[in-house]
């Protein structure tokens, strides 16, 4: 089982997503005594560059039910111009842990995790080795 923690942007829902393990999701869990819990129910990525073959989890879970954000849509196609940055290069998309093949549906496991990783980006070189 592994935990990410991190700031918004710094990489938790495409490596969670990434990952051959259950998914419980990608935010917003709460640690017990007994093991973890999601109380979000889906996920929160970027998705600017999204393609099928760089983050196929994520990029198969955009469909009807996602929200995006910051998008660009064909207007005749309604597909999706992830490369066109002319809103924001903050691009995003919601969407349910049922629309991820590996998710833990109730996303609660009884147990904790063996890997606890802390995902920052670090600039200026302020935070401890």
């Amino acid at each position: 089982l592994w935990m990410f923690f991190g700031l918004s942007g710094t990489g938790k829902a495409t490596l969670s997503a990434g990952l051959e393990e259950d998914l419980i999701g990608d935010d917003e869990h709460v640690w017990t005594e007994k093991g973890i819990f999601n109380v979000e129910g889906g996920c929160y990525a970027k998705c600017i560059g999204l393609s099928e073959e760089s983050e196929p989890v994520i990029f198969n879970a955009v469909r009807f039910g996602a929200v995006v954000e910051n998008v660009v849509l064909d207007k005749e196609t309604r597909e999706i111009d992830y490369d066109d940055v002319s809103i924001t290069q903050n691009t995003r998309c919601a969407y349910p842990l049922q629309y991820v093949s590996n998710a833990v549906i109730p996303a609660v496991v009884d147990t904790h995790p063996s890997n606890v990783v802390l995902l920052t980006c670090d600039g200026f070189g302020v935070l401890p080795p």
